[in-house]
């Protein structure tokens, strides 16, 4: 597992080397004003154990119990730990002490009581931290088991504090010390060590204020939240706020999703209810509902997924459009794969073959080709297409005409992306250069589009080409404690000549966590999806 044993200093002290005095007080402020200790290896007098290496600066023996004191230590493949006193029984081989410091490079556990045989480490009065020093985010615990092998950790009767504040009670809780905590507790986004910060508090087309998927823990056993719940303010100031009610939960099969919007506008509710291959569908603003069913099932390389569900749907996306009726049908996939050396590639092809309530059957084929080379350089090319005989009834079995080229290329600090649309006879393409510094990296990246339809401009013409430049600065992550960086970017349109979007993250470093808080700002929309406006954002990590 690589653990270290010496213990964290604060990283500001030790990146800089200045201002002693000061580093001294942080770390008396802090409470781990800890003494860099020997190395276990470089100890006076050290034992080999079949746990590992004992040490300490003083050694006794009472019979077979041999007794470490003055930096007694245990250093092992899985386990740094120090205490006052360490007892080691040579007929048992169990190792015994009280007050003890455990590290590892993600976590520090402090017990009052431990004891290490077989490699595993229990230990009584338990309290965990992710913290670089002191404990502002912690787990407490009544008793602890730790595999030193495998890295997992169960913690019975265990309680998450922040800032001396219970967030939440688990009769057991596991955790893996190799991972991040917020994955643990299943709090991450796809970002790595990125909270899912259930408080909500920014800016976008009005003032959004609440808490968002707030977690509740389950009641027994629980790895994880797999409940939780919405109360939201959304567009607050705006011509049409939302208060939005949710609720989401999740177990083994089934998961479970739920929200509902009021607002000046019209009342509106969406979710999914799913157990096993049974599911249950619904968006009011779309028109969309089902209940039906859907299985995978798998043979080498093919896929066959059988569908049946009773459903409406509003194609158009207006009450005028709206059919209803049954659905039945399956759906067919082969998956080709193939590597040799650098080189890879990928056959997917599908076939959908569906039936309805009357005279009607729906037929659809295409598939996905692909091939990389990673080398010096990365190159992907990519085809996607499908076929339609005829238009589907529903979204769900639905798969509509594409036929799409796409690749990208990745060399050193430049990085090309395309896409040509033959449907559309629309290309977009992005050009990305960098200039990577010890602090940070400078960018700047080309976005291109020729003959996007349906973008209109001000002046009521469609939008058929666009071409923005957009600059930044990346920073290192942030390694320091009470440190902080600066990410802007700044866009430019060349054909409206005008700033297109511009933005500005500021990233702050305490001891447990690193705080977000940035403004970012369309002036100039460039893609469908986007609307101008200014948008404010609040967000939190775990270091």
């Amino acid at each position: 597992m690589g653990l270290k044993a010496s213990s964290p200093s604060t990283p500001l002290c030790r990146k800089t080397g200045l201002l002693p005095l000061l580093c001294a007080l942080a770390l008396g402020w802090s409470g781990l004003a800890w003494a860099s200790p020997v190395p276990c290896t470089e100890q006076p007098y050290t034992l080999e154990t079949p746990e590992g290496l004992a040490g300490g600066g003083n050694l006794e023996f009472d019979g077979d119990l041999a007794i470490f004191s003055d930096g007694a230590c245990l250093q092992t493949e899985g386990l740094s730990l120090r205490a006052p006193e360490l007892r080691y029984d040579q007929q048992s081989g169990e190792l015994t002490a009280s007050q003890i410091e455990v590290e590892t490079p993600r976590y520090r556990f402090w017990a009052q009581e431990g004891l290490v045989k077989r490699q595993v480490l229990q230990a009584l009065g338990v309290r965990i931290t992710t913290c670089r020093c002191g404990d502002d985010l912690r787990l407490l615990s009544e008793r602890l088991n730790f595999d030193t092998k495998s890295g997992e950790v169960l913690l019975e009767e265990s309680r998450l504090e922040a800032y001396r504040l219970g967030l939440a009670q688990f009769e057991a809780l596991r955790l893996n010390v190799n991972r991040p905590l917020g994955e643990s507790l299943g709090l991450q986004t796809g970002e790595a060590d990125t909270l899912l910060f259930p408080l909500r508090l920014d800016f976008d087309q009005g003032l959004n204020l609440g808490l968002s998927e707030f977690p509740l823990p389950a009641a027994g056993v629980s790895d994880k939240f797999s409940t939780r719940i919405t109360l939201l303010g959304l567009r607050l100031g705006s011509p049409d706020p939302i208060l939005r009610l949710g609720f989401s939960g999740r177990g083994e099969g089934n998961r479970a999703r739920l929200e509902f919007d009021l607002k000046p506008s019209g009342p509106a509710s969406r979710g999914e209810v799913e157990g096993g291959p049974v599911f249950f569908t619904h968006d009011s603003e779309k028109g969309r509902y089902a209940f039906g069913f859907r299985q995978s099932f798998t043979l080498d390389r093919f896929t066959l997924i059988p569908y049946g569900w009773i459903a409406q749907d509003w194609p158009d996306g207006t009450p005028a459009s709206q059919v209803q009726g049954l659905a039945a049908g399956a759906e067919l996939r082969y998956r080709f794969e193939v590597q040799e050396g650098p080189f890879r590639f990928r056959l997917e092809p599908f076939g959908v073959l569906g039936f309805y309530n009357q005279p009607q059957q729906y037929v659809a084929y295409g598939g996905y080709a692909e091939g990389r080379y990673e080398g010096e350089f990365a190159l992907r090319l990519g085809y996607n297409w499908a076929i339609e005989s005829t238009p589907g009834r529903f979204w769900l079995e639905r798969r509509e005409a594409t036929q799409k080229l796409s690749g990208n290329l990745r060399y050193q600090n430049i990085g090309l992306e395309a896409t040509h649309d033959f449907l559309l006879s629309q290309t977009q393409a992005s050009l990305r250069l960098g200039y990577p510094q010890s602090y940070g990296e400078f960018w700047a990246r080309l976005n291109t589009c020729w003959n996007c339809v349906g973008k209109t401009l001000s002046n009521g013409r469609d939008d058929w080409e666009r071409r923005e430049l957009v600059l930044g600065f990346t920073p290192v992550p942030l390694s320091c404690t009470y440190d902080l960086n600066l990410t802007p970017f700044l866009g430019y349109d060349f054909l409206r000549q005008g700033v297109s979007r511009w933005g500005l993250e500021l990233r702050y470093a305490d001891c447990c966590f690193i705080w977000r808080l940035g403004y970012q700002e369309i002036r100039i929309a460039q893609d469908p999806g986007e609307i101008p406006s200014g948008k404010l954002v609040f967000g939190l990590e775990i270091r």
